[in-house]
């Protein structure tokens, strides 16, 4: 089959959900089938200003083509407009200019919608709210697919989404919590739809033996000890064959530690992290907390905080893997993939529960627990880090749920049952 993929922006480097999401999906459908990808040369969503080459590119073996940005998009004019229409009635003309204003549009993309959709098998859209899905998915709507990629938010009460959603033969959805997000904010169920999720292929389990041992992660045991005052000579004999262990011996982490996988800024849950994890140490917990990802605010130095850095993606999962339990702080993560991550090498989660998509991968999986203020997130790691047998089972339970449902072969065999109705 041939498929067309519309989304805003594409790119290695973009790590929004709804790109990442798409570009997984277009790596992954292209060993089996020809995708084409066609979006903008934006790169910024905040300004939608074209960054990128026009025309034809190759992105991890994905056919890309870039059309120029169109006029059109106002930050000014469209924060004046959502909150104009969060308060006063609002028309369909009123909502088309607030996407409108939201941007990107393209004239290019949708020319070449015009004259090329018959070429494809079935377009998938992703992304609900901008204006390529709303003038794109009227030019070929019984081969279109959408996936709606949406968060909660005044905007969504629209009834413009209502229509949009109606429009295509099918909607795809990356979790249960996004569909039943869609169902209350728009109040529709899809006609016909999918929650395709998105696909983790789990590391094989790596020893670290000390003849490849890199150098650099040497310990020199006259005058460095590991955390905790255990030289390398005093660790167990089984050490170098435990979970994780390029990414312990790299970081000198010879003991249990708890991880948060993502960037440390205050808008995404890691400044309450922070001070939840002060409560947890200030009733004598001693467990260490690993911080990955770039540091956008300024962190303690206390004994129990321990910082890696930004950390490639085939170090990711090692360090997943090596971890006694992960916590997602964050709220409204479309994808939820470091708890499938987490979940994939056998490592409990910890998530708060403004994360509804980890929340229901947790419960479904039965390897994670929940919290909703500091009490609960310090009764629910102290249990974890204390109780072996519990997280032993967490692991296993972790593991068969994601070998059942989030590798990439269940993942692709949904995607294509969903765009199946498009042929």
């Amino acid at each position: 089959m041939r498929f067309a993929f519309i989304t805003p922006r594409y790119g290695a480097e973009i790590t929004g959900d709804a790109e990442r999401a798409c570009r997984q999906l277009a790596e992954h459908l292209s060993r089996r089938h020809d995708v084409e990808v066609l979006t903008t040369t934006a790169r910024d969503a905040g300004t939608w200003r074209g960054e990128y080459s026009e025309g034809a590119d190759r992105v991890r073996r994905v056919h890309v083509r870039r059309f120029a940005v169109s006029p059109g998009h106002d930050r000014a004019t469209h924060e004046r407009l959502e909150q104009q229409l969060r308060t006063a009635p609002r028309t369909r003309a009123d909502e088309l200019a607030w996407v409108r204003a939201l941007g990107p549009s393209s004239a290019g993309l949708i020319e070449h919608l015009r004259r090329q959709h018959g070429s494809y098998d079935a377009l998938v859209f992703f992304g609900l709210c901008h204006p390529l899905a709303v003038a794109g998915l009227e030019l070929a709507p019984r081969r279109s697919v959408l996936f709606p990629c949406v968060r909660p938010g005044p905007a969504l009460r629209f009834g413009l989404w209502a229509d949009l959603l109606s429009t295509p033969v099918s909607v795809g959805f990356f979790s249960n919590a996004e569909r039943q997000l869609v169902c209350d904010y728009v109040g529709l169920v899809p006609r016909h739809e999918e929650i395709v999720g998105i696909g983790v292929d789990p590391p094989s389990r790596q020893s670290y033996p000390r003849h490849q041992q890199d150098p650099a992660d040497a310990i020199d045991s006259e005058h460095d000890e590991a955390p905790g005052g255990a030289d390398e000579e005093e660790t167990p004999a089984d050490y170098l064959s435990a979970p994780g262990i390029p990414f312990r011996r790299r970081h000198r982490l010879y003991g249990d530690f708890a991880f948060y996988g993502g960037r440390v800024e205050a808008d995404n849950g890691s400044e309450e992290l922070l001070e939840y994890y002060d409560a947890y140490a200030a009733g004598g917990n001693d467990l260490p907390l690993v911080l990955m990802g770039a540091k956008m605010l300024k962190v303690p130095e206390t004994p129990y905080l321990r910082l890696s850095g930004v950390l490639p993606d085939r170090e990711r999962m090692t360090a997943y893997e090596a971890a006694s339990v992960t916590i997602v702080p964050g709220a409204g993560d479309l994808l939820a993939e470091s708890t499938l991550q987490s979940l994939a090498v056998g490592t409990p989660v910890l998530t708060s529960t403004r994360n509804p998509a980890a929340v229901d991968h947790c419960r479904e999986a039965g390897a994670g627990l929940c919290y909703a203020d500091r009490d609960e997130f310090v009764e629910a790691l102290t249990l974890l880090s204390r109780q072996t047998d519990l997280r032993k089972r967490m692991s296993e339970s972790g593991r068969r749920y994601v070998r059942q449902h989030h590798q990439w072969d269940a993942v692709m065999g949904r995607f294509e049952r969903l765009v199946g109705r498009a042929r």
